[in-house]
């Protein structure tokens, strides 16, 4: 009887702690912050009073910051290995990059930098050349770390009991197996836990860092001969681009116009015909003979 209460403890026990960790963190956090916002004055003071008297300082904001900068090089690839070199240097590493070749070449390197240390990594990025483009986020997920421990330690406490109810084994082998199943389960959700704590932890030690490398395009003078000799393709291009649209369009209407002059000779010819019958049948009268009329200019 003991194991099998015990056993309808921990399974309410487990049904809560699964209910806990479907909530969504992003929106616990957001509500967090708002709450913080919307606190009134007689709470911070409160707040203050408490730390006039000696009570332990609050814990330092956990922040996950986001990085996205544009920069025109001269020179692609020094700026490129300068890029690399800085990265490493400060302790970061480069999570992804693209290179597009062309008369423009032109890159995106994302890196992960010590979030200490992003403020030097920024200014080495500066120097390589000229910055168009600059934007910085900082998320506080102080909230989503404190929910993601509550709910780490409240599953390594529903574990310990299950395996305290394992070592009393008083009750049926039924009991038993259940026992070890709702282990098992609990035992799961312990690791999608420690891996979204894993995976927030890594976000706020290494801030993200997006870095489009673009070269700058330089513009040469065009003489009169280089103008004229573009001109000239322009115009061949227009031409050819012209007869291939005519083309086109003769090729898409083509048939139904074929179609369209079909029928209208068709009917063309039979109301044709239709009028050359009705003038046959028409009655006709006696000859008779029309007077001659005198030429113009004759003498009378």
């Amino acid at each position: 009887m003991r194991l099998r209460a015990s056993l309808s403890i921990a399974l309410l026990s487990a049904v809560a702690l699964s209910g806990a960790c479907a909530r969504s963190d992003p929106s616990s956090s957001a509500q967090a912050e708002t709450a913080g916002a919307a606190a009134p004055a007689p709470v911070q003071a409160a707040a203050l009073d408490l730390r006039s008297q000696g009570a332990p300082p609050l814990a330092p904001r956990a922040m996950r910051i986001t990085v996205e900068t544009t920069v025109v090089v001269g020179a692609f690839d020094p700026a490129m290995q300068r890029l690399r070199t800085a990265v490493e240097e400060h302790g970061g590493y480069v999570s992804e990059a693209r290179l597009r070749g062309g008369s423009d070449r032109s890159a995106t390197l994302e890196a992960r930098i010590p979030s200490a240390r992003v403020g030097a990594f920024r200014a080495v990025v500066a120097s390589v050349g000229e910055v168009v483009a600059d934007a910085e986020k900082a998320e506080d997920v102080t909230e989503q770390r404190a929910d993601i421990g509550a709910r780490l330690r409240n599953a390594r406490a529903q574990e310990k009991r299950l395996l305290d109810l394992l070592s009393d084994r008083t009750g049926s082998l039924a009991d038993v197996v259940a026992v070890e199943k709702q282990l098992g389960s609990v035992r799961e959700t312990i690791e999608q836990i420690e891996a979204q704590e894993r995976l927030l932890e890594g976000q706020i030690a290494y801030a993200t860092v997006k870095v489009s490398v673009v070269t700058r395009h330089e513009e040469q003078a065009v003489g009169a001969g280089g103008k004229i000799a573009a001109a000239a393709r322009n115009g061949i291009e227009n031409a050819g681009a012209f007869v291939v649209n005519v083309a086109v369009l003769l090729a898409t209407a083509g048939p139904t116009l074929l179609l369209l002059a079909a029928i209208g000779a068709l009917l063309y010819y039979a109301l044709r015909g239709v009028v050359r019958r009705r003038a046959a049948a028409r009655p006709r009268g006696p000859f008779q003979a029309v007077p001659a009329q005198p030429y113009p200019g004759a003498p009378p």
